[in-house]
């Protein structure tokens, strides 16, 4: 998979923790950051991470197999040219804490709510 070269203020990511045995909707649910109010500092350093991951990407086929969970990243993003959008699907145990992170920090995306 191709490294990113940059995120844009109009991108947006969706941020999913997935798998294992037991669903539990406030723990997998997706969490939605948005890029429009961040620095180029901010963005440039979201980019990197989603860079750091690429090396770890798997199938979904292969990711979350038993009980192991994974994070699928949703990233939607649009340039002059063309609106595009990339998934990326990590195992948890291969998630840099990074990722770890900027899912715990960012908030639940109530337009997927289950309720």
């Amino acid at each position: 998979m191709k490294p990113l070269d940059s995120l844009e203020s109009n991108a947006v990511i969706e941020i999913y923790r997935e798998g294992g045995i037991a669903f539990i909707p406030k723990l997998s649910g997706p969490r939605r950051v948005d890029l429009s109010g961040m620095s180029d500092d901010k963005r440039q350093e979201i980019c990197q991470l989603i860079n750091k991951t690429l090396p770890y990407a798997q199938e979904k086929e292969n990711a979350g197999r038993g009980d192991q969970r994974y994070f699928r990243l949703e990233i939607y993003y649009a340039s002059a040219e063309t609106t595009a959008s990339l998934v990326v699907i990590i195992p948890e145990t291969q998630a840099p804490e990074e990722l770890v992170d900027l899912w715990k920090q960012a908030p639940p995306d109530e337009s997927h709510s289950c309720e």
